[in-house]
């Protein structure tokens, strides 16, 4: 199916007490072990693309492949941008067909200059239809700042603040976790996720996903936790099976990617499971009737409905496009972004 619009299945976690998915991927190996975990595990699911990722390839052929298995796929698939700081990726990011970006904004950027700058992401990606994820706190890095993770976390009077200004759709606050953590040992400040959850009606996203106990992951959901993010647990595994596979003597290059598939498709379907994102894609579901015909639905649902506002965004064409052109919007994001880059 075309990629999806996160918003219908962020709405349907938020009422069910889930977390969507969401895992970085890099590559053809990577891309297929995330998406196949989905499929078996019948769950939408979220393909992030990290930023720094840019320079090891070539977005705009990467996203043509994200569009092409995910058209062969009958579970939903969200293409999100991950902690973008530049505007210029968000536009790029925008014009390949990515349904969902994230802005960091500049490292260390005053609280005033950080909202101006995520409330213009913000007017150019819902120009587009897509949605924007913003981080507010600071979620430290291991092998950086990682000792630090308490001093940085959001506040909850500031969350609010930054949501009604900025306008954006899913907040990323920190609350403890740390990125590239491997061990469950994060120490996650789940009162603060519950005053920031009840000072805002805005969607939460949990990073660092990978260094979280699962019990503190699954309490995190109960308390307002919609999307959840994984790598380093992933990576890691991928790497166990490399190894092991050139300790075997099996050296072929081909032999070794396959692994890769398979170490991340292991670890997302156990994910999954914690996340509690399963069987979400069937008949007893409303949010599967969100396909646009029966081929779509992997659970075979006899009359899929199909109205007017169906959320997924063909691949053809960038967001919910109204009455514009796609030229028409490409020349609005262009003019926010020469306005922007004049005044900046």
């Amino acid at each position: 199916m075309p990629l999806a619009d996160i918003r219908p299945y962020l709405e349907d976690s938020r009422r069910k007490k889930y977390a969507l998915g969401c895992f970085n991927v890099f590559d053809t190996e990577t891309l297929e072990g995330v998406i196949e975990a989905a499929v078996n595990k019948k769950t939408p699911v979220v393909c992030a693309i990290y930023e720094p990722q840019f320079k090891y390839s070539d977005l705009e052929s990467f996203t043509d492949l994200i569009k092409n298995i995910a058209s062969k796929t009958d579970v939903p698939v969200i293409l999100h941008l991950d902690h973008a700081t530049e505007l210029a990726s968000i536009i790029r990011a925008i014009k390949c067909g990515f349904t969902a970006v994230m802005f960091d904004g500049p490292v260390g950027a005053s609280f005033e200059e950080k909202v101006e700058k995520t409330k213009k992401a913000v007017e150019i990606a819902h120009l587009a239809g897509a949605t924007v994820e913003a981080e507010l706190g600071y979620i430290t890095r291991v092998g950086v700042d990682e000792k630090a993770s308490q001093e940085n976390i959001a506040d909850p009077k500031l969350a609010k603040e930054f949501v009604e200004r900025t306008g954006i759709d899913i907040l990323a606050p920190a609350i403890g976790s740390v990125h590239g953590m491997g061990e469950q040992k994060a120490t996650i400040n789940l009162e603060m996720l519950r005053q920031i959850s009840m000072s805002t009606n805005c969607y939460l996203s949990l990073h660092g996903g990978s260094g979280v106990d699962d019990s503190i992951v699954q309490q995190a959901i109960d308390l307002g936790i919609n999307k959840a993010s994984v790598y380093t647990r992933l990576s890691n595994r991928a790497i166990e099976r490399v190894k092991d596979c050139l300790s075997t003597g099996k050296g072929d290059i081909s032999v070794i990617l396959n692994e890769v598939r398979n170490g991340f498709r292991e670890v997302v379907e156990d994910r999954l499971e914690v996340l509690r994102s399963v069987n979400i894609c069937n008949p007893a579901n409303e949010t599967c009737h969100y396909c646009t015909s029966e081929k779509y639905c992997v659970s075979k649902a006899s009359s899929p409905l199909v109205s007017d506002s169906q959320p997924y965004i063909k691949s053809s064409a960038i967001g919910s496009m109204s009455n514009r052109t796609y030229e028409d919007v490409l020349n609005n994001v262009s003019s926010l972004i020469a306005d922007y880059v004049k005044n900046k």
